[in-house]
């Protein structure tokens, strides 16, 4: 049995023409758009997802995918307000942290 996955990105204004990379699993899967939604299914167990966008990445979520079920997750760019003039400090220092990613609420 399969397990549906639902991951909706925010919307914002750094990266907003951007699409991110959806990768399960190591392997990718499709992209999500500014303020947009990604959906596909896995078979049941644990995976690892991961978003990219150029050298840029979120943090690596581990999650386990109950079987038959859905399961809800959130993204978006941790460069909003004061924070936008971080975007070449991050890009230096830690560039895994550019995108945040996690299970919903």
């Amino acid at each position: 049995m399969r397990t549906r996955i639902v991951l909706r990105r925010d919307s914002g204004f750094m990266d907003f023409t951007r699409k991110y990379k959806v990768l399960i699993d190591g392997e990718e899967a499709g992209t999500i758009g500014n303020g947009g939604r990604f959906e596909t299914e896995v078979e049941a167990g644990s995976h690892t997802l991961q978003l990219r966008i150029d050298w840029c990445s979120s943090n690596l979520l581990e999650f386990f995918a109950p079987e038959g079920s859905q399961l809800g997750l959130e993204c978006g760019s941790n460069l909003r307000g004061r924070n936008i003039w971080k975007a070449s400090r991050l890009l230096d220092e830690a560039p895994e942290a550019w995108i945040w990613l996690r299970l919903a609420a």
